[in-house]
Parts: C-alpha cells; structure tokens; sequence
C-alpha cells in the first residue's frame, strides 16, 4: 500500500495507507475502482444490470444519460450507501463484500470522498466543523493538523471568509463548496460527485464547476454524475453513457459526445447539447 495520505501544497488528493482486507483478484495500484458484472435491484425493479466499470488513478471520469438510467446508484453502491444484488466492487484492489456492516464500511468510505445533489452538511455545525468532523473522528487526525488542513481547504474553495458562518447563512453555491472541502479533508484516494449541480440555482452552477475543474485539473481522481455537458466534454478524460440500467458506450469526450456510436447514445445527445457552445 501507499504511504500514509496528505495533501499537497497545491490540494491535490494524495494517497493513503488503507486498512481494508486485500481482494483475491490482483488490480494494478493504477486502478481505484474497479466493478464486476454489478447488479442491483430495488424489489422487482432491476436498476444495474452487469455493470463493468473501472477508473484509474488521476482519471476524471464523467457518468452521463438520463433520469432513472443507474447513474447515482452506480456512485452509491462504489462507496457502500447502496449494497449491490451481485457482482463484485473493489476499492484500489480490496473488495467490497455485500455483507459489511455500517462500521465495516467506514474505512471504504473513507477512501472515497462523496459529495451529493444536496450538500448533506450538519446544520448545528459551523463551515469548519463539518470540514473537520471527517479528519477527527475518522481518521483521528491531531485537532491543530485538522484545523490546519481544514484552513487550507476552504481557502482551496474560496471560502475562508465563511469558516465560522452556519449552513444556514450560506448560498447553495458556497454549501456545496463547503460540501467539496470536506469531502477533500479526509484525503481520499477518490472523489464521487453526484450531480452536485442539479440543486443549484444556474447562477451558481460556475461557482462549484471551477472548484472541480481544478481538482481535475491538479490530478484527483473523479467520477462525476453530471447533465453538465461542457464539464464533461472540456474536463473529463472519459465519458460513460448509462442507459436503462446498463452501459451503452464509453470513451474519450469529444469522440462520444459528437460522433457516438449508438442510438440511444445519439438520440440523448441530441435532445441535451443544443445549447452547448
């Protein structure tokens, strides 16, 4: 495994010693992420069908299609919130057994920051104690080393101005900043955003978009749910498109998004980038 994680001078995500039992399978350090014919069902409803997925580090990976398609719920069963049916995840080579309970799964989750639709932070707490719940009691990082990172994060976001202010205060732009740095504070080896745009008010949209853009740009490794069609096009190294539970086709971003190769891949695409420049 990796030395133990930091954080760079420049923010980026660097790696972390991890205390997950290792997977029989081998997987190169090079792959973070990684899914094997991956199922779910919510009652008779087959949501995830043979999902093959992987991401390799410092790859910026955008998840695109429709409303319904499995997108989020192939983000939410990487870090554990949802279990899969069948199929096999792996974690930088360690699996993730169906089986592991909540506190099992801490360690998992610690590996992958997630950052959702609505910004999930603690409203009793202040910017900079939702930043370091994480580092504190997770990782159980020293409180002054915790403070420091978590200065240095919402600097990152450009929100040191709000680091005694509570959610409440906040526009939906800066919570999801907030959200970001948090996610980042306890360093992990992946970053797992879903749609964290939708909620936001278009005005705010660019706000979070740079921040991700230059998380993406220092290096992180990303998945990105997004109807964001230029964020995906100009920052991704790869997009998927999810269709129906399943992966219609993926690869490089300007290949996909302005020749795809099928149907449903092109009739999507038609009806969303009509306004993208």
């Amino acid at each position: 495994m990796d030395s133990e994680q930091t954080l760079s001078d420049d923010g980026l995500v660097q790696p972390a010693s991890g205390s997950l039992s290792p997977a029989s399978i081998e997987v190169t350090d090079e792959v973070i992420l990684r899914t094997v014919k991956l199922n779910k069902y919510f009652g008779d409803k087959h949501v995830l069908k043979d999902i093959d997925f992987e991401v390799r580090k410092r790859e910026v990976v955008a998840v695109i299609g429709p409303s319904g398609s499995g997108k989020s719920t192939l983000v939410r069963c990487l870090n554990g919130l949802e279990k899969a049916t069948s199929g096999e995840i792996y974690v930088h080579g360690f699996k993730l057994d169906p089986g592991l309970t909540s506190k099992q799964l801490r360690p998992v989750r610690a590996e992958l920051g997630m950052v959702f639709q609505n910004f999930n932070l603690f409203p009793h707490m202040t910017v900079i104690q939702n930043v370091l719940e994480g580092p504190l009691l997770v990782r159980k990082m020293p409180k002054d080393q915790a403070i420091a990172l978590g200065e240095k994060l919402l600097a990152k976001v450009g929100l040191s101005d709000k680091r005694d202010a509570y959610p409440s205060r906040l526009s939906g732009g800066q919570k999801q900043r907030v959200a970001i740095a948090r996610a980042l504070a306890m360093q992990p080896r992946a970053l797992l955003f879903d749609e964290p745009t939708s909620a936001l008010d278009p005005e705010l949209v660019g706000e979070v978009l740079k921040v991700m853009r230059d998380l993406a740009y220092e290096g992180s490794t990303m998945v990105v749910v997004t109807h964001e069609m230029q964020f995906a096009r100009d920052v991704s190294d790869r997009v998927v498109f999810m269709s129906d539970g399943v992966i219609i086709e993926q690869g490089d971003p300007q290949e996909l998004l302005t020749r795809p190769k099928e149907k449903r891949t092109q009739a999507f695409l038609e009806r969303v980038l009509s306004t993208l420049p």
